[in-house]
């Protein structure tokens, strides 16, 4: 198992310094920093017990090279891969070619120039990680799931506000209306004899980890309450128990 991204990661005694506490959290490799934002430009990650400082590359770029490494490290055997792309959350930093593609539309200011271009960066990112799931024949047996933790930022001033269009909902990040807690979730497994289609049920992320286990075919730990219910049936099309 791995983690690829971001995220503040804590024991019992606070975080600990060396050793990134992910790894004692049941990954086996970790690429990670902590904290909830971080540079693009300018960062330091720490791969395992290793600092790696930056070197030219774009953040949201690394992830996604560090993904595609471990897949091809891994491929001969099961692994669960876990990316946490930071983009778009702030600080708004994406290659001047990306905003490009939204700031010469004349659409869109550029806060939201910014967190689109971030976006279409990430979606580059996923597309050479679906890439590398195919080219080891990986794509049919692989189950994949694109989701989010929350709504997004809106404000800022001026030209850097980042206000935009959010599928009509109320609110956004920072509230609990739709627009702040209903997120995006999408999931492909083209050998598990999904429905397909659209779910309408109430999910939460809580609820991947039971999930997951079932598709995999694993029991449930028995010595610790889970929050989390298994949508798996739910996602097969079965209806919904009363």
């Amino acid at each position: 198992m791995v983690v690829v991204g971001s995220g503040a990661f804590q024991t019992q005694s606070g975080i600990r310094v060396g050793t990134p506490a992910v790894t004692s959290r049941g990954f086996d490799e970790a690429v990670c920093f902590r904290g909830g934002m971080h540079d693009y430009y300018n960062w330091r990650l720490e791969y395992n017990d290793r600092v790696v400082r930056a070197d030219g590359r774009y953040l949201t770029d690394v992830w996604t090279d560090e993904a595609v490494a471990f897949i091809d490290r891994h491929h001969r055997e099961p692994f669960f891969l876990h990316v946490t792309f930071n983009a778009p959350h702030t600080p708004l930093e994406a290659p001047r070619e990306d905003v490009r593609l939204f700031t010469d539309t004349g659409q869109f200011n550029l806060g939201v120039s910014m967190v689109y271009a971030m976006i279409y960066r990430m979606d580059s990112g996923v597309a050479r990680i679906l890439d590398a799931l195919a080219r080891h024949g990986l794509t049919e047996n692989t189950v994949l799931v694109f989701t989010s933790d929350n709504g997004p930022q809106f404000g800022g001033p001026g030209e850097h506000n980042t206000t935009r269009f959010n599928c009509q909902f109320h609110g956004a990040k920072g509230t609990v209306y739709e627009g702040g807690i209903r997120v995006p979730a999408l999931v492909r497994w083209p050998a598990g004899n999904l429905a397909g289609g659209r779910y309408d049920g109430m999910a939460h992320t809580t609820d991947w980890f039971p999930t997951l286990a079932a598709a995999a075919g694993l029991p449930l730990p028995t010595n610790r309450q889970l929050d989390g219910a298994n949508l798996l049936p739910a996602l097969a099309g079965e209806p919904a128990e009363g």
